[in-house]
């Protein structure tokens, strides 16, 4: 051990020497080197072997380091030198090689930073800062122009955007906060603008799908440059269309008759309703989709004041019958636009138009719903012994494969069966018991759209709503026949109960249920001579007429759906009663077709060839009708009771139908015809 102590010491001693030897040489001072005993006289300490290792490393270490250079760049690193033809050496800096995964890693830091950077400016934005508006004064851009300049400038900056984000979305998107300012600007000109440019835009670059929240555990995994690019994109476009359609909302509230709003406020207002009108229809499965609906629905329960906000109410009308009648497939919409539009018509108590409540007449939703039916009962559980044996493994990745299934569909927005029919279910529902609200509320202006609309949907009530609703039906019928002199509007709506009442109980399993509806026939048989009478009977809001130059100016919409006209409600009365009813018998048959020829003698022509033609097929199925047109004597007790509004006791049977012979000297030929017609096959 001495022996390695010693010679272990001399190479240190040899080491040192070696250094301190380049040191002199490097400093220049080798006049202060007298001579080499210096050097020599080194003591060893065989103690400190330890710390002896520790400095050979040191140096063995400082001679495989590389030299260094004072290079700001960190990417570059040290090459081989060249030398050149005249035998110096230069200097060459080369790029250092980045791996794939360091250069991805840096990339994805980078743009998270951005992304930090950009949700700290939006949430700056939302705060409601001072950089949230554009003032046109203080822009520097707009410094020293001209009024007629500016506006020119400021088309051609809206446009520039407009066209840039339509081209590129990915790589303008910070455009669009800019544009969402000019659509907020103090000029309402280049609000406007903004406003009308900004709806191509969003209906350009929006995709047609629902963007979801990230959670926090996709906010800190790692992502691929384009996916954080897209998610970048993504979160600038929902802040942005956010506050635009809170923008939208805020200028669309304001209507002409609200007192301290300007004529601009005003036209601002329809403008924007226009473009909440275009973004719902075009963007009906993206974000905020019942903001737009709400700015919609609050513009059609106000009545328009002038011709301006006519157009933007009858667009509005128009675009929920569009969503409604293109949302068979799903029903979410459907349903969405039922518990709003509900909602606000209660709040205002009914006190709106019909036509709005005509929109719901366009739910296509419920064309192929029928809540009777069993189709999709619960399906026996299979045998143990029919099942296919999974193992442990296989029914984990069965399960698996399950929650991504589930996870795809909600991504894509697929609607199931099942979903589909419990939307169907829940919408039935909220409109029944809706109607049947209005009716008990009985608004003078509802009441002919409610009943047209039952009509329609009266085949779908359960039979739990069943009674409620032909009794109310009864008690507005009664309601209205107390008063013997009717307007037009009164014998319309007690036509559209009668018509109502029967379609209600149209589909209803007989062997189950028995209705009586003897009321609903009496009271039609008492509303004839009122027809006959009214010198409206075959005009409707649809029938074209010459404008009343006495009427007043007031603006009155003109229903799109409750159109038929009375004679057409008598007619669906009488089929209804008679043929697709159980409510028909003889006794009935014969009363309605002598009160039926004594309206006839009244009516105009094309009403009196139409009863004419329902009375050949009521012949045809009560030959007891036949004996009315003989004068022949008869053996009957009493007389004929026209004056009863009862058919029971009218005792037509020993009336005659007189009235024929005047029909055969009508003087329409056609009318004529169909009267000897009738007494030709009644011989």
């Amino acid at each position: 051990m001495g022996k390695r102590k010693l010679k272990r010491s001399s190479e240190i001693r040899n080491n040192k020497r070696r250094k301190e030897e380049d040191a002199k040489l490097q400093s220049s001072v080798f006049s202060k080197v007298e001579n080499d005993d210096e050097i020599e006289n080194v003591e060893v300490d065989d103690g400190n072997d330890d710390a002896d290792r520790k400095l050979e490393g040191e140096y063995e270490e400082y001679e495989t380091r590389p030299r260094k250079f004072n290079d700001p760049d960190a990417n570059t690193e040290e090459g081989l030198p060249i030398r050149t033809a005249d035998g110096t050496f230069h200097r060459r800096i080369i790029q250092k090689e980045i791996p794939k995964e360091e250069e991805a890693s840096e990339e994805d830091s980078e743009v998270s930073s951005s992304e930090s950077e950009s949700k700290e400016a939006e949430k700056k934005k939302v705060s409601g800062t001072d950089e949230e508006l554009f003032d046109e004064e203080n822009d520097e851009s707009y410094n020293g122009l001209t009024q007629e300049e500016k506006v020119i400038k400021t088309k051609e900056d809206i446009a520039e955007m407009a066209q840039l984000l339509i081209e590129n979305p990915e790589e303008n998107i910070l455009q669009l906060s800019r544009l969402r300012r000019m659509s907020n600007s103090k000029n309402s000109f280049t609000a406007k603008l903004a406003i009308l440019a900004m709806v191509p835009v969003f209906k350009s670059i929006s995709p047609s799908y629902h963007i979801r929240p990230l959670s926090e555990s996709e906010k800190k995994e790692k992502v691929s440059r384009e996916v954080a690019k897209l998610r970048l994109f993504e979160q600038h476009l929902v802040i942005n269309y956010k506050h635009y359609i809170d923008l939208l909302a805020r200028k669309a509230a304001k209507f002409s008759t609200q007192p301290k709003v300007t004529s601009t406020d005003a036209e601002l207002g329809i403008i924007t309703t226009n473009a909440a009108c275009e973004l719902a229809t075009s963007l009906r499965f993206f974000n905020y989709r019942k903001d737009l609906f709400k700015i919609i629905t609050r513009r059609v329960m106000k009545k328009p004041q002038n011709e301006f906000e006519l157009k933007a109410y009858k667009k509005c009308i128009s675009t929920l019958d569009s969503l409604l009648i293109e949302d068979a497939s799903h029903g979410d919409i459907s349903l969405d636009l039922v518990i709003l539009l509900s909602k606000s018509m209660r709040r205002r108590d009914f006190n709106v138009d019909e036509s709005v409540l005509n929109v719901f007449l366009s739910l296509t939703i419920l064309n192929d719903y029928s809540p009777n039916s069993n189709e999709h009962d619960d399906q026996p559980k299979m045998k143990k012994k029919d099942r296919v044996h999974l193992s442990k493994k296989e029914r984990k990745q069965l399960k698996e494969r399950k929650l991504i299934d589930a996870e795809m569909r909600t991504a894509e927005q697929a609607i199931t069966a099942e979903q589909r029919e419990k939307n169907q279910a829940q919408i039935l529902k909220m409109l029944l018991t809706f109607y049947l609200e209005i009716l008990k509320a009985r608004p003078a202006k509802l009441m002919a759209a409610v009943l047209e609309s039952l009509s329609k949907f009266g085949s779908l009530v359960n039979v739990d709503l069943m009674g409620d609703f032909l009794q109310v039906l009864r008690e507005v019928t009664e309601e209205i026949l107390q008063n013997k002199d009717l307007n037009s509007s009164e014998v319309r709506q007690v036509l559209l109960c009668i018509i109502t009442s029967f379609s209600l109980v149209a589909n209803l399993p007989t062997k189950k249920v028995v209705v009586d509806l003897n009321k609903f026939v009496d009271y039609l048989y008492s509303l004839i001579p009122n027809l006959a009478l009214d010198m409206n009977v075959e005009f409707s809001h649809k029938t074209l007429r010459l404008v009343d130059p006495l009427a007043t100016t007031d603006l009155n919409l003109k229903p799109s759906v409750n159109v038929s006209t009375k004679a057409e409600l008598l007619l669906r009365c009488l089929n209804a009663i008679f043929f697709n009813s159980k409510s028909g018998s003889s006794k009935r048959a014969l009363a309605f077709t002598k009160r039926l020829y004594l309206a006839s003698l009244h009516l105009p022509e094309k009403s009196t060839i139409a009863l004419l033609k329902f009375m050949e097929k009521l012949i045809a199925r009560y030959d007891e009708i036949k004996t009315l047109y003989s004068t022949e004597d008869r053996v009957q007790n009493g007389v004929y009771h026209p004056e009863v509004d009862e058919t029971e006791r009218a005792n037509t049977e020993v009336a005659v139908l007189w009235e024929n012979v005047l029909l055969d000297k009508h003087y329409s030929n056609n009318v004529a015809m169909g009267a000897r017609h009738l007494l030709k096959n009644a011989k």
